[in-house]
């Protein structure tokens, strides 16, 4: 059985955990706080130290570049998803770079400023201490302030997906691709929360109910 190591509200780690959920395949799960990264490390024997990580058997996979989705298509490949049609590799990797890059940096810094000062004092000053080497001092409380504007900022960049989902079930077939994964996670990652609320887009709250089934079945 696979074995998920992650920290629950990541998008990538969501991503890959819906992945799981909706096509009923069994995993462990295995939460870990944000400085700890000693099981991975040894499980990828000094390899890897990233989340999502998936142990599976002797195998173990992280993410290694930019744009990882490495585990995502290990898992694709383990279980047959076709998840990356060939058809589609093009427009999924633009796709999945609009929605890791620009949405992902707006959501996380909103769910960050709720998440972050919640979190016990050891693993709350080691977020911080790791995202003011990326953004410099005081980031946390910067985005604190400016919840609002970043919450428009987001809602305003879903809504090209809100357009496309006008005219399609899913982003790009009648059926979800990675790309509506990876949206997926980075939703839930603002919305993990508990605070913030989807913004008012018809169709993109239509396919956010159809993708939180956790079952292909339902």
């Amino acid at each position: 059985m696979l074995t998920l190591i992650q920290f629950p509200w990541s998008p990538f780690c969501i991503s890959v955990r819906h992945i799981l959920e909706r096509n009923g395949i069994p995993f462990r799960l295995r939460n870990i706080p944000f400085h700890e990264r000693a099981s991975i490390i040894k499980a990828t024997n000094g390899h890897g130290y990233t989340v999502p990580c998936v142990v599976d058997g002797k195998q173990t996979i992280c993410d290694v570049t930019d744009f990882g989705q490495e585990v995502a298509r290990y898992v694709n490949r383990r279980y047959s998803l076709n998840l990356f049609p060939k058809e589609l590799e093009g427009i999924q990797l633009i796709l999945s770079r609009y929605i890791e890059n620009d949405l992902e940096m707006v959501g996380f810094k909103i769910n960050d400023s709720y998440i972050i000062p919640s979190r016990p004092m050891l693993e709350r000053v080691m977020l911080i201490r790791h995202k003011e080497r990326k953004f410099g001092k005081g980031c946390v409380q910067a985005w604190t302030n400016q919840r609002k504007d970043l919450c428009a900022q987001f809602a305003e960049l879903l809504k090209p997906f809100d357009n496309m989902l006008a005219q399609s079930p899913f982003l790009i077939a009648d059926r979800p691709l990675f790309v509506d994964y990876a949206l997926y996670g980075v939703i839930e990652n603002y919305l993990f929360n508990g605070k913030t609320k989807l913004p008012n887009l018809k169709h993109l709250r239509r396919w956010h109910c159809s993708m939180a089934s956790p079952s292909l079945k339902n």
